[in-house]
């Protein structure tokens, strides 16, 4: 099986089971524990749409709820289902799915031609355009605007999975099983509260599947794992995986979609599709964690520029290079992590730094390793049109207000970094008054209007020490008070 950007011996897949699936209609690999975006890379793949009103080319930006543009269609079970994201579709056996928004293909879009004409075709040109005459809007205009509208396409057919829904109560609900979900839970656990713990994702461990942490002498992964087992031996907890909290409602009344069978080819007789829980809780515990920033530049939507973080997940989770000549654009250490990693496995990156002389232990375990780093440097430009093939880079100012002389460098990606916000969504839900924190240049939880307190990365506090003093001395107060 021919996977080129797949590393040997990386990863938390099952290289021991091997799946096919169907991407516009053409053949491919991956194994189990892949997403279908993890796979497409894997297998060279990064265009997989086009934008909705120019149609430019789009690939992968994201590794999870991050993901703004691969959107598919997907077909599973004799049913099909619009606007799935690659990033959070796991791999099954027989999997199919196309690219939306494009016709006849992905590769020869004619749509794109909007792209060719953007000067004529401004925001908000058609509240004049399809306004005279007043005749055309019934025969031309309407059915136009309805065959342009959406995405993918929602099907007619009766749906015949089942669904369910749930009544549940406990004395905390954790969102996250980060750092700080696993550390409050366990504490809140020890104590006998009836804990309901609930992860998005497949895997349980939040950044700890993806940073090189020691806790206890043990890696992040390790640990998680050992939290996570001994957690579901308790009778007082409750433990869920691809289950995402969405809705945070009045008198702590959440609402929680779980996956039951999204991730199998055939949805297991007397199992639901999807179940949908509504918990009553007497304290929510926020661990949603951190959203990497994006980095404003020319042609910054092209394919195969992405997240660092997201990068570095394709590597350590899925074992998959997003590119073998990377450049890696940021303004804080963290893109310095992807860098090492790629330098890890054999690749060579080039990392630019928008700061002047920036100095911390990564940074120095970077120069020793021998990344290429160029301080005070940014990215003008991306250059290619379905993929990335080169950027324009340029020196920058102290000020930040001038370029100096402009150089086109070759790279297949460009991984970028502008530093973290954190996920503040269920917090803003509650009514919570957020407030803005100067030192990160983002807004964090503030005031309080429910029962409910903000962890770790979602309030703001990157420190893995930091992170799991607070969050045992949280769980295990919490718990004391509403047990």
């Amino acid at each position: 099986m021919s996977q080129k950007f797949r590393i040997e011996n990386v990863g938390l897949i099952n290289r021991d089971k091997k799946l096919s699936f169907k991407f516009n209609g053409k053949t491919y690999y991956g194994y189990e524990g892949d997403t279908l975006a993890s796979a497409l890379i894997a297998n060279g793949v990064h265009l997989v749409g086009r934008s909705f009103k120019y149609h430019r080319p789009r690939g992968f930006f994201g590794a999870g709820v991050d993901e703004p543009y691969a959107i598919v269609q997907l077909y599973r079970n004799g049913e099909t289902e619009p606007n799935i994201k690659a990033t959070e579709q796991e791999l099954f056996e027989g999997l199919e799915a196309k690219s939306v928004n494009c016709w006849p293909s992905v590769n020869f879009d004619i749509g794109a031609i909007n792209n060719f004409l953007k000067i004529f075709l401004p925001a908000g040109f058609y509240y004049k355009t399809f306004m005279w005459p007043k005749s055309f809007w019934y025969w031309i205009y309407e059915p136009f605007i309805r065959k342009a509208a959406g995405l993918g396409v929602a099907s007619i057919k009766h749906d015949k999975e089942r669904y369910e829904h749930k009544y549940e109560y406990c004395d905390l609900l954790i969102a996250g099983s980060g750092p700080s979900g696993l550390a409050s839970a366990y504490a809140a656990a020890n104590n006998g509260a009836k804990i309901i713990l609930a992860e998005d994702k497949p895997r349980f461990g939040g950044s700890l599947l993806t940073s090189d942490v020691n806790i206890g002498n043990q890696s992040g992964k390790d640990w998680a794992d050992g939290i996570i087992a001994e957690l579901k031996t308790m009778p007082n907890v409750v433990v869920k995986n691809r289950s995402q909290i969405f809705g945070y409602y009045d008198h702590n009344m959440l609402v929680m979609s779980e996956n039951v069978s999204d991730h199998l080819p055939k949805t297991k007789k007397y199992h639901p599709n999807k179940r949908l829980w509504y918990i009553r809780a007497k304290q929510v515990l926020i661990s949603s964690g951190s959203i990497e920033r994006p980095i404003v530049f020319g042609n910054n939507d092209t394919p195969g520029v992405m997240l660092s973080s997201a990068a570095k997940e394709y590597l350590k989770v899925y074992g998959v290079l997003v590119g073998r000549n990377p450049l890696v654009f940021t303004n804080n250490d963290s893109g310095y992590e992807t860098a090492i990693e790629f330098k890890k496995h054999g690749v060579d990156p080039i990392v630019l730094d928008s700061r002047k002389n920036p100095e911390s232990e990564i940074i120095s375990e970077a120069k020793n390793l021998g990344i290429s780093i160029k301080n005070s440097y940014v990215v003008v430009a991306a250059q290619g049109y379905k993929k990335v093939k080169s950027a324009d880079i340029a020196s920058i100012s102290d000020d930040k207000k001038q370029l100096g002389k402009m150089e086109n460098v070759k790279c297949d990606c460009i991984c970028v970094s502008g530093f973290w916000t954190p996920t503040i969504h269920l917090a803003s839900q509650s009514g919570n008054k957020t407030k803005f924190k100067e030192e990160i240049d983002a807004f964090v939880p503030g005031q309080s209007k429910q029962s409910e307190i903000t962890l770790g990365a979602a309030n703001g506090v990157f420190s893995l020490e930091e992170t799991l003093k607070t969050s045992f001395a949280a769980g295990s107060e919490l718990s004391k008070k509403n047990n």
